[in-house]
């Protein structure tokens, strides 16, 4: 009895030892293998192996090394193991701890129908910084870089019609003539002048007191002194909130002009020319020198019955300066003419991680419709950044311009154009003699028909002077 008890013991202690390896052996089941592609046999480096169990869940897992090896001691044989990684489509392999496994994975090829990418550009030059579109203020921005092309030669043209609450009032035709520019209507105080910004920089040269509407030697507005190749964007600040970081001074609105500034890389060079033809648009029928006089007459006739004929309008060839008052002048034609206008412009620009500049020169040569009417304007920028430090920016901004202008002139009160219209028709721009022969001078008489010679002047003669 005792020997088969022991026996029994014995089998029984064999039995639970048994078990005890087998159930050790399941808790310690180690996969060991390579990850490769399976197109050109290269291995993977940073695959995922996981081990999953019954219910999809992850409950361990390791990655390959930079031989493409991986070592995972599995928690339960019967879980499931998957290798993926970007790139390449997931796989599931078996459970084989005897051997080490070689798993080649698959790539994962999806094609891209169409790939955008986007960039927003930012100005900094605002004092606020905030971006347009998380502004609240009244304010419209114009990019002139589409308007170089256009005939225009100075920025107040440009923004012709392009800002609603802008108006552009004109001071006259003539070239080189100034332009006042109007955000809020016209006031009751003050002279409605905006204040200019340009480059972050306000310009108060301008006398408070100067007339804008009679500015006829250069643009009031500053605009004209700049050329239009030279500016980028020109932002209109119309209401009071984004007017008031700049005081009393942008009262009647602002206008901030942003330039064109070096940009890094190799040096690049610019030069333009247009060339424009500025002609006169129709001009109101006028009476001619016989239509003038009868009209005269009849006018004389009905007012005074009869009366005393005047030797300028009646038609008497024994008068000594018949010839000079019995022509048909058209004073409008005789002082248009169609101008030219040349435009030179030329700019280098360039720099590097610390320096950038932009230089450019502008020279005009605008003519006229109006005979011996021009203006010539010479213009040079200098935009200098120089990077001292990540929050460091030392700028040097230079700007030179010359304006030469040989107006419409003004004699009596009028210039030229309007003495062109109210100029009596049937006198003669060129002097006669009694005979009807020419002398060679301008008629310019001291007293005529119409008055005194200053205030009924010879527009033709005085247009060349």
């Amino acid at each position: 009895m005792n020997t088969m008890k022991k026996i029994r013991i014995t089998i029984i202690f064999i039995a639970a030892l048994c078990s005890f390896l087998i159930a050790n052996a399941q808790e310690r089941t180690i996969l060991r293998g390579r990850v490769i592609d399976k197109g050109d046999k290269t291995t993977i480096i940073g695959a995922n192996i996981v081990e999953y169990d019954s219910e999809e869940r992850v409950v361990n897992g390791t990655i390959t090394n930079v031989n493409g090896d991986f070592v995972l001691q599995m928690l339960n044989p019967a879980n499931t193991v998957r290798v993926s990684v970007i790139g390449y489509k997931a796989q599931e392999i078996p459970v084989d701890p005897t051997k080490t496994i070689m798993i080649e994975l698959e790539s994962s090829d999806i094609a891209l129908g169409e790939v955008t990418v986007t960039a927003e550009a930012r100005s900094v030059n605002t004092l606020t910084n905030i971006d347009d579109r998380d502004k609240a203020s009244s304010s419209v921005k114009v990019d002139l870089m589409d308007m170089q092309d256009v005939g225009v030669l100075s920025a107040a043209d440009a923004l012709q019609g392009k800002v609603s609450g802008l108006d552009i009032i004109a001071a006259s035709g003539d070239p080189g003539s100034g332009s006042q520019l109007v955000i809020r209507g016209l006031s009751s105080m003050g002279n409605s002048q905006p204040l200019i910004v340009i480059d972050g920089v306000p310009q108060f040269r301008i006398s408070s007191s100067f007339d804008l509407s009679s500015a006829d030697t250069e643009d009031i507005s500053n605009l004209i002194n700049i050329a239009l190749q030279d500016i980028k964007s020109i932002e209109v600040l119309k209401d009071a909130a984004s007017t008031a970081i700049y005081g009393s001074q942008g009262a009647d609105g602002v206008l901030l002009i942003e330039t064109h500034k070096g940009r890094m890389g190799k040096v690049q060079f610019d030069y333009q020319y247009k060339n424009s033809l500025n002609f006169q648009p129709p001009a109101i029928p006028m009476l001619n020198g016989d239509e003038y006089i009868m009209l005269q007459l009849e006018a004389w006739h009905n007012a005074r019955g009869v009366f005393t004929i005047p030797q300028e309008i009646a038609y008497n060839r024994d008068y000594v300066d018949f010839y000079n008052y019995s022509q048909n002048t058209d004073w409008i034609k005789e002082i248009t003419q169609n101008g030219m206008t040349h435009d030179h412009y030329f700019s280098v620009g360039g720099g590097g991680e610390k320096t950038r500049y932009f230089t450019s020169f502008s020279y005009v040569d605008e003519g006229g419709t109006t005979i011996n009417t021009s203006a010539q304007r010479f213009s040079t920028r200098v935009n200098l950044d120089y990077f001292l430090s990540r929050n460091l920016l030392f700028q040097v901004k230079f700007n030179y311009n010359s304006n030469t202008t040989e107006g419409n002139l003004r004699l009596g009160g009028r210039n030229i154009r309007e003495m062109a219209y109210i100029k009596s028709p049937n006198m003669s721009i060129w002097e006669y003699d009694a005979y009807g022969n020419l002398t060679g001078e301008y008629f310019t008489p001291i007293n005529s028909y119409q008055g005194n010679g200053v205030t009924f002047f010879n527009p033709v003669a005085v247009a060349n002077l």
